[in-house]
């Protein structure tokens, strides 16, 4: 039984990653820590926690935790997770590792002198429905990706943050949302390594909340990437053009049903479907966060390789940090 801390107790862990782990039989969370006494409480009583702690660093020197989950804003993400290395901790941690490519090869390093396991959480690349899009392609069924639009749609006024990292910079939509993209169109098409173009606007908040950005992977698959915060339904659409077919796929809102069009005939492949998923969805039961988990104790016990590695994360905050240059003409602040 991998027995985790978590370190934040915001939106993130209370809408899905508690959700996961109570499917999941390999793990437990056994302590909490969140600098809000009130949220760290309410997350203690929800996950069954022992114990909780308004210090994190407390929670890095509990001796019964394995594992640290860090879903704390981006900007704490560095510190927290070489902490935990440094406490004898395995890490999850939520989307970026570090906001800079020299603090994510600082980390690397570290955990290679460690050989702790750190794992950067991009839960949408464990989704049944990718993992079945990936075998469509590399069997070549449907040929070799050529071109894929990828379209993360998000709606920030009903998600509810407790925090508002999001809205401190110009481009934040960036940091929160093209790592997601990344991570997805990886194991479809490889390392996005040139961006040709980029188009913003703003609709509902004061800062760009809309954003297409068009990349191309060193395969020389063309990215066409549409991110936003004010769609009224979420959804993560992905459809890969193919040198012989075309696959389709909602990963938010069908995350087992993939379309699929090969040779001239169009079919739906469904592994699961019915009401209970429907309600699964509803609750917020997403199979993606709940792989991430099965995964993280696999790597932990070591009976899985690493699917998403810090070189990959590497590539997606270069990547990212070459959009926000862009945009800000200069380093971003």
């Amino acid at each position: 039984m991998l027995r985790l801390g978590i370190v934040g107790c915001g939106r993130v862990t209370t809408m899905f990653h508690l959700t996961a782990i109570k499917e999941v039989e390999e793990a437990t969370v056994i302590a909490v820590a969140d600098r809000n006494q009130y949220r760290m409480r309410s997350v203690r009583k929800k996950s069954g926690a022992e114990r909780g702690y308004i210090d994190y660093r407390e929670l890095l020197s509990d001796p019964e935790v394995d594992a640290v989950v860090i879903n704390t804003p981006p900007r704490f993400h560095e510190e927290m997770v070489m902490g935990s290395l440094e406490a004898g901790k395995h890490v999850m941690c939520e989307k970026p590792l570090s906001r800079r490519v020299e603090g994510c090869l600082h980390i690397k390093q570290v955990q290679e002198s460690t050989g702790l396991m750190v794992l950067p959480a991009h839960n949408y690349a464990f989704t049944p429905s990718l993992e079945r899009t990936q075998e469509l392609i590399l069997s070549g069924e449907v040929g070799n990706a050529e071109s894929i639009s990828l379209r993360f749609e998000n709606n920030l006024k009903s998600y509810r943050s407790k925090t508002d990292f999001r809205h401190k910079t110009e481009f934040g939509i960036v940091e929160d949302v093209l790592p997601h993209i990344l991570s997805v169109a990886h194991g479809l098409a490889g390392t996005a390594e040139k961006l040709i173009d980029v188009k913003e606007r703003r609709k509902s908040y004061d800062v760009v909340d809309n954003m297409n950005i068009v990349l191309s992977t060193d395969r020389g698959v063309e990215l066409d990437c549409f991110m936003s915060w004010t769609k009224l339904i979420p959804s993560f659409k992905v459809e890969a053009s193919c040198a012989s077919g075309r696959v389709e796929t909602d990963l938010m809102r069908s995350p087992y049903s993939v379309t699929v069009e090969s040779r001239g005939v169009t079919r739906k492949m469904d592994e699961k479907k019915g009401l209970k998923l429907y309600l699964d969805l509803l609750r917020f039961k997403h199979p993606s966060f709940q792989n991430q988990y099965r995964h993280l104790c696999r790597l932990v016990d070591g009976s899985e390789e690493p699917r998403i590695t810090i070189d990959d994360e590497v590539d997606i905050i270069r990547m990212t940090e070459e959009v926000e240059k862009h945009l800000f003409k200069t380093d971003p602040p």
